[in-house]
C-alpha cells in the first residue's frame, strides 16, 4: 500500500479528513456566541444536519432565557438554509425568540444542485427526525418539493438571497452584514448566531484558458442534456464517475479524464459501473491526463509530458469544493489543529507536566529532582512505610497512573455507546487496576518475596525485557525452582500467549489490555484524531521493528550476566551499556516521556504506533496469521469521520469507499473500533479476515 520510494514528506493528521472549525461540544466556536452547524460543523448527512442544527438551536434557546424586547435585535439569525439552517429555525419556531434565516442562494441549495432523478437516502436510521419534518428515501425532486411544500407551511422566516459578507461582535451583540444582488447592504443585529453555511464556499476551478466558455459546468443538473453531444468529465472522485456513467447512459459520449494513474475514491459500485462501461467501449478513461486548455470544439490535455487535443463539445469539471476559509478568519473563527499561542503553551505545558512525573515515578533523580535541586527533597518525602512494603515515588506514580486510566476511562465508557466500546473500556480499566496495579502493588507484596515478578504476566517482552530475565542469586535460598518458573512464565507469555491471542483478535493487546494503550486510550482519547497519516509516517512506523531488534541483544546480554554462560569482562561491560542505554532512550525517553508528552501535538499512539517493540513483534505475527479485519458495506458517503478518528493514522476510508478488508495485512490497525463507532452510516463491522481464509484455502 505505501511505496517507500516516495521521496515526498506527508505526516500529518490533516491529510486525507475535511478541515474542520474549533468548537465545543455544544457547537460553539471560539467566537463566544457564535455557533457552527451542519457540514461545516462535521455534520455531512442531510438527516444528521437537520438534527445538529435543531439540537443547536435548542442549546441557544435555553441559554438565552425571555425571548428580546428589542424590535431591532434578533434573538438569533441563522446563516444559510441548508439542512442545518432549516433545523436550527424549526427548532426556534418552538421556543418563540425571534430569528431570521438568511440565504444567499435557495433552500436546500446543495441538494437543488444535484443531478436529477439522484436517490437520496433517509439515514442513519438511528438519527430521528426532528419536529416531524417529512423525511424518507426520495429522488432529489420528489424530496425537494415535499420540503419546499413543508417551509411554506410552517412559514419559517427566511430572507432570500442575501449574502452575508461579515460578521462583527460588538458589546456582547453582533452585526451581520449583508449584500443582496442589486447591490443593496443590511445590517441585523442579533444575540447569537448560528452558522450553517456549509464547506462549498466556491467550485474549485481548474484556471486554464477557455474555462470561461459556456460548454464548462461545475456541477451535472441533468445528463439528458448531453445527450448524443462529446462531453468530458474532468476529476477523480464518486462525483465525477457517477455523472460519467449517468451521462454514458442517457446516451453521452463520454471521456473521464483525471490526473492520477488510477480511481482509488470512488465506492466499489460506482468503479465497477464505470469498469463495464469501459470495456463495453463506452466510455474512454483518459488516466495521468491534466486539462491546459478549453477550445469551443476540443478540450486540451497534458499526458505524461505530451499534449493531446479531445473534440469535445461540453466540459464537466468536477474536482471540489473549497471551504470558506477566507470568511472564517474575517468572522475570528479559529480550525481545528491551528497552532496558536494557547495551544503551543498548552503543549508545552503538558510535556512539562509528563517530564515531572516520570522522572519521579522512574525514581532518576534528574532536574529538578535530583540532589541540590530546587525539588531535591520530593522523592524523598514519597517514600512511605504502610506496614505491609515500604513505597517511593514509583508506588506513588503507579496510584496516579491507575487512577487517570480509571476517571477518563469512565468518561470515555460514558462517550461511547456501542457496547464493542463499553466493553474495551471496561477491560481496560479493570487491567489497570487489577493486574497492573492492585496484584502486583498490593497483594502480591503479602504472599511473595520479589513482588515486582507479577508484571512478568501483564507487561509481556519485548514490552518489558525483564519479563524474561531472572537469576538464582536473586533468590533468599539460592534454590533456582522458583526462578525457573518465572522465566517459563515469562517466555510462555510472550511466546506462546501472545501468538494466539494475536491469531484470535489481532493486535488487540494494544487497545483491550495494554497499560500504555490504557493511559492512551483515556486520557489520551481527547487527542486521537490528531495521528499523522502521510506516506511518511507509515515508512516511521519501522522504527518499532528496529527497537525490536535492538531488545533482543540487550535480553540476551542481561541473561547473560545473570546466568553466566560466558564469563567474560568485555561482556558485562556491554550488557552494562546496552541496559542503560536501551533502559534510559526506549523505556524512559521514548515509552514514557515522549510518547505521553506528544499526545496534545500527535495524538495518543506515538508510542504504540512508532516506537513499541511490543506492537511491533504483534504486527511481524499479525501479518501472517490474525484471522480478524474491518469490512465495509455499499454505504460509505466519504465523509472521512472513520480515517479522522483512527488513532493509528490509517486512511480507513480509502478501504471504506473501495469495500477493501482492513487488517494488518498492511496495516497497523490495533482493532480498536472507534473507526466504527463513528461512522455515521454503519458502513464498517468486523468480521473474520477473508484475505487469511483464501490464503488458507
Amino acid at each position: 500500500m505505501h511505496d517507500i520510494l516516495d521521496i515526498s514528506f506527508e505526516f500529518s493528521s490533516k491529510i486525507g479528513v475535511r478541515d474542520l472549525p474549533r468548537v465545543d461540544a455544544n457547537k460553539e466556536s471560539n467566537v463566544r456566541g457564535l455557533y457552527v452547524a451542519g457540514d461545516l460543523a462535521d455534520a455531512p448527512i442531510i438527516k444528521a444536519a437537520l438534527a445538529q442544527g435543531y439540537e443547536v438551536a435548542q442549546h441557544i434557546a435555553r441559554r438565552l432565557g425571555p425571548p428580546s424586547a428589542d424590535e431591532d435585535l434578533y434573538d438569533v439569525v441563522v446563516v444559510g438554509a441548508g439542512p442545518a439552517g432549516i433545523g436550527a429555525g424549526l427548532a426556534l419556531s418552538e421556543t418563540g425568540h425571534r430569528f431570521v434565516i438568511l440565504e444567499r442562494g435557495r433552500p436546500f441549495d446543495t441538494i437543488q444542485n444535484f443531478p436529477k432523478h439522484k436517490l437520496i437516502f433517509a439515514e442513519p436510521a438511528s438519527v430521528p427526525t426532528v419536529a416531524g419534518f417529512w423525511f424518507d428515501d426520495a429522488t432529489t425532486e420528489e424530496l425537494i418539493t415535499r420540503w419546499e411544500q413543508a417551509l411554506d407551511e410552517r412559514s419559517l422566516p427566511i430572507v432570500q438571497p442575501e449574502n452575508v459578507v461579515d460578521i462583527r461582535k460588538t458589546a456582547g451583540r453582533f452585526e451581520l452584514e449583508t449584500q443582496s444582488e442589486d447591490g443593496t447592504v443590511r445590517v441585523w443585529r442579533a444575540r447569537k448566531v448560528v452558522l450553517a453555511i456549509g464547506r462549498r464556499a466556491a467550485v474549485r476551478r481548474l484556471e486554464i484558458p477557455g474555462e470561461d466558455l459556456d460548454k464548462v459546468a461545475f456541477a451535472l443538473e441533468s445528463a439528458e442534456a448531453h445527450a448524443g453531444r462529446r462531453l468530458m468529465v474532468v476529476g477523480g472522485g464518486d462525483s465525477a464517475v457517477e455523472a460519467a456513467t449517468a451521462c454514458v447512459a442517457a446516451g453521452a459520449e463520454v471521456t473521464l479524464s483525471y490526473r492520477g494513474a488510477a480511481l482509488t475514491r470512488p465506492k466499489a459500485r460506482n468503479l465497477e459501473k464505470l469498469d463495464r462501461m469501459v470495456e463495453a467501449g463506452a466510455l474512454q478513461t483518459l488516466y495521468e491526463s491534466v486539462p491546459v486548455e478549453v477550445k469551443p470544439d476540443a478540450v486540451v490535455l497534458e499526458k505524461r509530458g505530451e499534449r493531446l487535443e479531445v473534440p469535445n463539445d461540453d466540459l464537466l469539471v468536477l474536482i471540489g469544493t473549497d471551504l470558506p476559509l477566507g470568511f472564517l478568519r474575517k468572522v475570528g473563527i479559529r480550525m481545528q489543529g491551528a497552532m496558536d499561542a494557547l495551544r503551543l503553551s498548552w503543549i508545552l505545558a503538558f510535556a512539562l507536566l509528563t517530564y515531572c512525573f516520570y522522572v519521579l515515578k522512574h525514581k532518576k533523580g534528574f532536574f529538578p529532582f535530583g540532589e541540590g535541586d530546587l525539588f531535591g527533597w520530593v522523592p524523598g518525602a514519597l517514600e512511605a512505610d504502610l506496614g505491609f512494603r515500604v513505597v517511593d515515588a514509583g508506588f506513588w506514580g503507579t496510584c496516579v497512573y491507575s487512577a487517570l486510566v480509571l476517571g477518563f476511562g469512565l468518561r470515555a465508557y460514558r462517550r461511547y455507546s456501542r457496547p464493542e466500546q463499553k466493553h474495551r473500556y471496561t477491560s481496560l480499566m479493570v487491567f489497570q487496576v487489577l493486574f497492573l496495579f492492585g496484584i502486583p502493588e498490593l497483594l502480591a507484596p503479602l504472599i511473595i518475596e520479589r513482588p515486582w515478578k507479577v508484571y512478568a504476566l501483564s507487561v509481556p517482552w519485548p514490552l518489558s525485557i525483564w519479563s524474561l530475565v531472572d537469576a538464582p542469586s536473586w533468590t533468599p535460598d539460592g534454590s533456582t525452582v522458583t526462578v525457573l518458573l518465572w522465566l517459563a512464565a515469562g517466555a510462555l507469555v510472550s511466546f506462546v500467549a501472545i501468538p494466539l491471542y494475536v491469531r484470535l483478535q489481532g493486535e488487540r493487546f494494544c487497545s483491550y489490555l495494554c497499560g500504555c494503550g490504557g493511559l492512551a486510550e483515556t486520557l489520551g482519547d481527547f487527542w486521537r484524531h490528531l495521528a499523522p497519516r502521510g506516506r511518511t509516517s507509515y515508512q516511521a512506523e519501522w522504527v518499532g521493528r528496529v527497537i525490536l531488534l535492538l531488545a533482543i541483544p540487550v535480553t540476551l546480554l542481561i541473561l547473560n550476566d545473570a546466568w553466566g554462560f560466558f564469563a567474560s569482562g568485555a561482556l558485562y561491560s556491554t550488557k552494562a551499556f546496552a541496559q542503560h542505554w536501551y533502559g534510559l532512550m526506549v523505556d524512559f525517553w521514548l515509552a514514557s516521556i515522549l510518547g505521553v508528552a506528544l499526545y496534545p501535538y500527535l495524538g495518543n499512539r506515538v508510542w504504540c504506533r512508532f516506537f513499541c517493540p511490543l506492537r511491533a513483534y504483534m504486527e511481524l505475527l499479525a501479518r501472517r496469521f490474525a484471522n480478524i479485519a474491518i469490512q465495509s458495506n455499499d454505504k460509505c458517503i466519504g465523509c472521512g469521520e472513520c480515517t479522522r478518528y483512527c488513532q493509528m493514522g490509517i486512511p480507513v476510508q480509502d478501504y471504506a469507499q473501495r469495500q477493501v478488508e482492513l487488517s494488518n495485512a498492511d496495516t497497523a490497525c490495533i482493532q480498536c473500533g472507534i473507526c466504527i463507532q463513528v461512522c455515521p452510516m454503519d458502513v464498517l463491522s468486523t468480521g473474520p479476515r477473508r484475505e487469511l481464509q483464501l490464503r488458507l484455502d
